[in-house]
This record gives C-alpha cells, structure tokens and sequence, in this order.
C-alpha cells in the first residue's frame, strides 16, 4: 500500500486530518478525519509499513486488541481509503 502523492497527515487541536497539500497551499475542499488510531495507522503506512499484518500487529504493540481484531479492522481501513483513492 502507497499514500497517494500530496497528501498529509495534520493534527488541528486534538483531531487528526488528511488534507491535499501542495508547496503554496492546503486544499481544504477533501478533507477526511481521523481518530487516533486510524491516524497511527496512516503514520505507519507514511513511513513505510505496507502489510496489513504488519500493521495490525504494530497496532496490537501499540493497543490493547487482539490480532485477529486488529487484522480485520486495518484491512476495512484500507480498503475504505482506497476506494476514497486516498492509498493505492
């Protein structure tokens, strides 16, 4: 899994945001929000982390879940931010 090119990952007050940017602006017409979790998800994926086993596991390190929940909901989560072409 890839992040789609120009997008990033912001924290505005206590939530978290992927906006489009560019070197001269933000484009705030796409914005999705995020909770915490599935921010540190699309952190992992930014640095690199691509399987879902390998993120759901990093996520167990990280949370209190069990693996097979873990699993399951990271493979729901990208597959909802490749349909919104957000990853590919």
């Amino acid at each position: 899994m890839k992040i789609k090119d120009g997008l990033q990952l912001r924290k505005i007050g206590n939530r978290y945001m992927i906006v489009e940017a560019s070197a001269e602006n933000v484009n705030m017409s796409n914005v999705f929000s995020l909770n915490e979790t599935a921010a540190t998800l699309w952190q992992m994926l930014a640095d690199g982390v691509s399987s879902p086993e390998e993120l759901a596991g990093r996520l167990c390190d990280i949370y209190d879940t069990d693996r097979a929940t873990a699993v399951s909901d990271v493979e729901r989560q990208l597959a909802e931010w490749k349909s919104f072409g957000l990853i590919s």
